[in-house]
């Protein structure tokens, strides 16, 4: 397992459905986010996006600093969810640019990311457990995989 892990394959799926539902959200003016004052949504999706980066930006500093040390990371956004770059654009940074854009069609996008995190993370988590043994299983028992702060 290299340091990307499957986060090319979650890229390439984000930025293809992304490109998609953008140009579907931009052919149908008539679908947005009419339930919120504009003030709200984009309150809203700017704080989304900076919880989003900070994850991502938190993320890949430890990943950097520390993947080959060979310890488990569990400090910094890995505190709060398992996997803190995919969580970042797929909880954060996605719904958030999806809020400020007034296109709900780009929400479409985190669910693609999703689907591909969830059909390809096993190979990710099968090397962690082989790795790290009962340190994972309980880190695994107390923090979530992708979506963080839903208990």
């Amino acid at each position: 397992m290299d340091v990307f892990g499957i986060g090319p394959r979650i890229a390439a799926g984000g930025v293809l459905s992304f490109a998609a539902t953008s140009m579907i959200g931009l052919k149908s003016e008539r679908i947005n986010y009419g339930f919120a004052p504009r003030i709200i949504t984009t309150i809203l999706g700017t704080a989304l996006v900076i919880v989003g980066v900070y994850f991502w930006l938190d993320s890949v500093r430890l990943i950097a600093t520390r993947f080959k040390s060979g310890v488990l990371i569990t400090e910094g956004a890995y505190r709060f969810v398992r996997n803190p770059m995919y969580a970042a654009f797929i909880v954060f940074i996605v719904p958030g640019i999806s809020l400020l854009l007034n296109n709900p069609w780009i929400i479409l996008s985190s669910i693609v990311m999703l689907l591909v995190f969830k059909t390809g993370i096993h190979k990710e988590e099968q090397y962690l457990k082989q790795q790290f043994g009962a340190a994972y299983e309980n880190y695994t028992s107390k923090v979530k995989q992708i979506i963080p702060f839903v208990w």
